[in-house]
C-alpha cells in the first residue's frame, strides 16, 4: 500500500486529498525535543513524501496543495494514554511537514503560510442543545468523560476510510 501511495504522490500534478483514521509517520524526521523518534518506529514514508512533493513544487515555482482529513481524536477516551500518544505523534508528523514547507518557502522568498500548501481537517461535531431533546433521568457522574461531552456538546466524527485522490497526467 505504501508503494502505491508513494507512486501516486510522485505522479500528482496539482493536489492530493487524503482521508485516514490516523495520520502519522516518518518519525525519523521528527524533532527530538523530549522523545527519541527512533523508538517510536512510525517509519512509513507517506508524510515525508507528501512534504517533499510540496517542496519540489515550490522549488519549481508551481502551486500544489495537500488536504488531509482525520478525526478530531482517535477512537477511545480522549484523555487516555494511547489516544494522547497518537495525538502527539500526529502533531509531530504535522510539525515536521510544516517545517519542511516553511524552509522551502523561505528559501524561495515566498511570503505565504505553509497552510496554503498543506491543510489538516480534524473533524468533530459541536451540537447545540435543542428544546425537547431527550435527557436521561440519571445525570452523568461529575468529572466523567460523558459529563464533559454533554457540557461541551462536542462529539467525534469517525473517519475510518483510507483513501487518497490526486491529480495526475496520463
Amino acid at each position: 500500500i505504501q508503494d502505491a501511495y508513494i507512486h501516486a504522490i510522485r505522479r500528482a500534478q496539482h493536489f492530493i486529498y487524503i482521508e485516514n483514521q490516523y495520520f502519522l509517520g516518518s518519525s525519523f524526521a521528527w524533532k527530538a525535543d523530549d522523545i527519541r523518534p527512533e523508538e517510536i518506529e512510525a517509519l512509513h514514508l507517506i508524510p515525508r513524501e507528501l512534504s517533499l512533493k510540496i517542496v519540489s513544487k515550490i522549488e519549481a515555482g508551481e502551486h500544489f496543495v495537500v488536504y488531509v482529513v482525520v478525526p478530531m481524536w482517535p477512537e477511545g477516551a480522549p484523555e487516555g494514554g494511547s489516544v494522547q500518544a497518537i495525538l502527539d505523534w500526529q502533531r509531530r508528523t504535522m510539525d515536521m511537514m510544516y517545517h519542511d514547507i516553511a524552509i522551502a518557502l523561505e528559501a524561495k522568498g515566498i511570503d505565504a503560510s505553509p497552510k496554503d500548501y498543506l491543510t489538516f481537517f480534524c473533524l468533530g461535531n459541536r451540537e447545540a442543545k435543542r428544546s425537547g431533546e431527550y435527557e436521561p433521568a440519571d445525570h452523568p457522574l461529575p468529572g466523567s468523560g460523558y459529563e464533559k461531552a454533554q457540557n461541551a456538546r462536542r462529539f467525534m466524527i469517525y473517519v475510518h476510510s483510507k483513501m487518497m485522490i490526486g491529480t495526475a497526467l496520463h
